[in-house]
């Protein structure tokens, strides 16, 4: 995965109505950092994911486009074959880590979480207030994701278009 520097990845969920991704995250992270950021809820910028091996690459917006455009071009060198079979092996090894089981218990929980009376309450806030204020309350108080300041936000004019205009 490729992700522009300023690009905000995390689990705000974690907080409220959710917990579906967090156990996806011990696969990529340990298990201190893991712990860190679905009890917080706090998110990493691209270039953070990147460092923590989260994702493979944080790269500056303006040269996103191209990069993914340099790894799919390499990729489309290697025999279809040979990259099925990687991505086979490779899989496996994470099924064999219990992959199916932990993304089958983020569902159940999930499903539990949107359910408890905390998880109501910020349904209703966004039927009653709208999305707005019940994000607004959930992140409000943390000063991340959408109530971050700033300079801790993406640029809102990053925008890429499917017809490949940014």
């Amino acid at each position: 995965m490729i992700a522009s520097e300023d690009a905000v990845i995390g689990t705000p969920y974690s907080r409220m109505w959710g917990a579906y991704l967090t156990g996806m995250w011990l696969y990529r992270l340990s298990l201190a950092k893991v712990k860190w950021h679905s009890l917080t809820g706090r998110p990493l910028t691209g270039v953070q994911a990147a460092e923590a091996e989260l994702i493979n690459e944080a790269v500056p917006f303006e040269r996103l486009e191209a990069r993914v455009a340099e790894i799919a071009t390499e990729l489309a060198r290697i025999p279809l074959s040979q990259l099925q079979a990687q991505k086979l092996i490779v899989n496996q090894a994470y099924e064999n880590m219990g992959l199916a089981s932990t993304q089958l218990l983020g569902g159940i929980l999930d499903g539990l979480m949107r359910n408890t009376p905390d998880a109501l309450e910020f349904i209703r806030t966004a039927q009653t207030q709208g999305v707005r204020a019940a994000v607004e309350r959930r992140d409000g108080p943390f000063g991340d994701y959408s109530q971050a300041p700033p300079e801790l936000r993406p640029d809102p004019t990053h925008v890429i278009t499917p017809d490949g205009s940014m």
